[in-house]
């Protein structure tokens, strides 16, 4: 399996994102896949213009000449594409966002009906086969990543690629004071990463069990309360207040 990881966090390796999506590549490694794992945030990737120079002056190649085309170049041979993006405003970030957008460059100017009779364009080059979530929120809730799912389930069925699951874990914010709450959730996708590297498949039971919140809405109010400090103090709020 050739696997693709996109980490669309403007943090990089230093957030929680790419420490998720670091256990997960080990995974895809022990399970005998390869992985080429790229930081869009770091990378020059313009906005879709929507000149449609790629479907109608030279087919399957975007105008722009930027990083995209090293994304492009290895998204035409990746069997499976993982997406790592903190909950943005409700979505995924703009940098993965401008990625995504900027893959349409593989559409053609053409209409068919895909397998569940929606009208699509067919493409030049064709998506991975299979696509996976990697996600985490500042916010305790899980509810907090039902419009990114929701969207992503739409890239997937705009591929089209089988999504073969999503790994969501909240509370990011209690993550970075405390590191020590993610180390299960780490393992879990290590674990998860060798059996999708194996097979082509995510197991049920770890997707369930990485689905699950790594704290509470109270345990997250309590280690939060620390990083509430800090800011008072960062903005001099507590100067103020004495």
């Amino acid at each position: 399996m050739d696997a693709l990881i996109l980490n669309g966090s403007p943090r990089g390796q230093r957030g929680v994102t790419g420490k998720l999506l670091q256990s997960l590549a080990n995974g895809l490694v022990a399970g005998g896949a390869s992985v080429t794992h790229f930081g869009v945030a770091q990378m020059h990737i313009a906005p879709c213009k929507s000149c449609f120079s790629c479907m109608h002056k030279h087919p399957g190649v975007c105008v722009q000449k930027d990083d995209m085309e090293q994304i492009c170049e290895r998204l035409k041979v990746a069997d499976l594409l993982v997406l790592g993006t903190p909950v943005y405003t409700d979505s995924m970030t703009a940098q993965l966002k401008a990625v995504l957008d900027r893959s349409l460059c593989s559409l053609q100017p053409f209409f068919t009906k895909d397998t569940a009779g929606r009208v699509r364009h067919p493409r030049w080059w064709t998506m991975p086969a299979k696509f996976f979530l990697v996600s985490t929120s500042a916010f305790p809730e899980v509810e907090t990543f039902g419009p990114l799912i929701t969207t992503v389930k739409a890239q997937a069925a705009n591929m089209p690629a089988e999504l073969i699951g999503w790994a969501c874990i909240p509370g990011s914010i209690a993550l970075q004071v405390e590191p020590s709450k993610m180390a299960h959730h780490l393992d879990l996708l290590s674990r998860l990463g060798e059996v999708i590297g194996r097979t082509g498949k995510a197991d049920p039971e770890l997707l369930a069990a990485l689905n699950t919140p790594p704290v509470t809405v109270d345990e997250f109010l309590t280690i939060a309360a620390s990083y509430e400090t800090w800011c008072r103090k960062k903005l001099g709020m507590d100067k103020a207040k004495a």
